[in-house]
């Protein structure tokens, strides 16, 4: 707790030209019968009453179950500028009775004035430090924290402008508001107040997002994806579980949250589970399971893979799509995608039943062309399919090139036991 100090009050005396108690003389009659020896001075009579009049209104005030303290710095203020032009003005005044009221009264109104003080500077810093929104929400747990402002504008209980700020400090300055408060009378502010059930509030959000990333969205985002990725790509399941270990990480050490007992077993929990999904994923590379699964796959995959029906039958350019495939171009496209070079061919087949023509933008034809497959095995010993185009060059006035121009995709592999399919 900060050392409390008395307030220091200036009070401001009469000049020199005011009224001097040996110009008046002593004989006055006090009414209050709190002041002795006084003057008949008019103006000291003035600032006798008004300190009379203080000194009740200081009594009835703390008579009150709820003590207004701005009016009271105020009153202690205007009853010290009082007493000191009464002093000034009748220096040989006897004041004991007066102060065996006052000075009690003025010695707590002292205290509570500068525990008030130090209330309000605590208060001003509930209000910039801990601005608590109490909407409850569920920002995405892989950023929870990021680099954006949406992240940080998500925070639960304190304000974006201070994120240094922490609960524990929260916590060490609601207490200490909470002993000053319990030593005022009646002292209650209803914005602190609401703050206090803001963050209370909030709190109880954070705790609720911290249970919402162990488990609900735990279940979502890492048992449903690894039961969904991990068969197909354990290493995507992988790296989620690797980023949400991060992020309830980051939930765990938050300054911002105030994490119950339970909460931190949920998400001590939820560490144990992503790092078991992790570690099972890890294992299924390992042990070389994926491997067959993928191989698994690729053997279902390429026995989908067919030669297309035939649209017409041209033993002419079957042969030609043979020799095109067998010969130095194709070989060297081939080797440039490092595909597996050509041993032997089993057949080809004419996909077209007409020739397509190609037309330029404004409707003329460029070129016509036949679509042919051709099946083949590859010196790896697998077997592929690849289409082939023979395509024959507009010479004009409805007229095509007789000789065409050869040209083939790059080659997909196919069962070897649907090659005659």
């Amino acid at each position: 707790m900060p050392k409390i100090t008395k307030p220091k009050i200036n009070v401001s005396v009469p000049g020199n030209n005011d009224a001097k108690a040996s110009d008046v003389g002593l004989g006055g009659k006090d009414e209050s019968g709190l002041f002795k020896n006084i003057t008949n001075d008019e103006s000291a009579k003035v600032h006798r009453k008004s300190a009379v009049a203080n000194l009740n209104t200081l009594e009835a005030e703390f008579t009150k179950t709820s003590v207004d303290y701005e009016a009271l710095t105020k009153l202690i203020f205007e009853n010290e500028r009082s007493l000191g032009f009464v002093m000034k003005l009748e220096p040989k005044i006897d004041r004991t009775k007066y102060d065996e009221k006052y000075m009690s009264l003025k010695e707590e109104a002292d205290k509570q004035n500068a525990i008030y003080v130090e209330i309000l500077k605590l208060e001003k810093s509930f209000q910039k430090d801990f601005s608590a929104p109490t909407e409850f929400k569920k920002p995405e747990v892989l950023s929870f924290r990021g680099d954006s402002y949406s992240s940080h504008s998500q925070c639960y209980c304190r304000n974006y402008r201070s994120e240094e700020k922490t609960l524990a400090e929260y916590d060490a300055s609601k207490k200490q508001y909470e002993e000053f408060a319990g030593q005022l009378v009646g002292y209650k502010n209803t914005a602190t107040q609401t703050i206090f059930a803001n963050m209370k509030t909030c709190i109880a959000n954070g705790n609720n997002y911290a249970l919402f990333a162990s488990k609900e969205n735990l279940t979502k985002e890492v048992v449903e994806y690894n039961t969904t990725n991990r068969a197909a790509d354990p290493k995507k399941v992988i790296k989620r579980c690797e980023d949400y270990l991060v992020a309830l990480s980051k939930i765990e050490t938050d300054n911002s949250l105030k994490l119950e007992a339970s909460t931190l077993v949920a998400l001590t929990q939820a560490k144990a589970t992503v790092t078991k999904i992790k570690v099972e994923a890890e294992t299924y590379i390992s042990s070389g399971l994926f491997q067959k699964y993928q191989e698994k796959l690729y053997v279902e995959k390429i026995a989908k893979v067919v030669l297309p029906k035939a649209g017409s039958k041209n033993a002419t350019l079957e042969a030609g799509a043979i020799t095109y495939v067998k010969g130095a171009e194709y070989t060297e496209y081939l080797i440039g995608r490092k595909d597996s070079p050509i041993a032997s061919t089993f057949r080809a087949i004419t996909a077209t039943a007409t020739p397509y023509v190609k037309k330029n933008e404004y409707g003329l034809p460029l070129y016509e062309y036949h679509e042919l497959w051709v099946a083949f095995k590859g010196k790896d010993g697998k077997c592929y399919r690849c289409a082939v185009y023979a395509s024959y060059t507009y010479k004009g006035g409805g007229t095509y090139a007789t000789v065409p121009t050869w040209s083939g995709d790059a080659p997909e592999e196919m069962s070897c036991l649907n090659v005659l399919k």
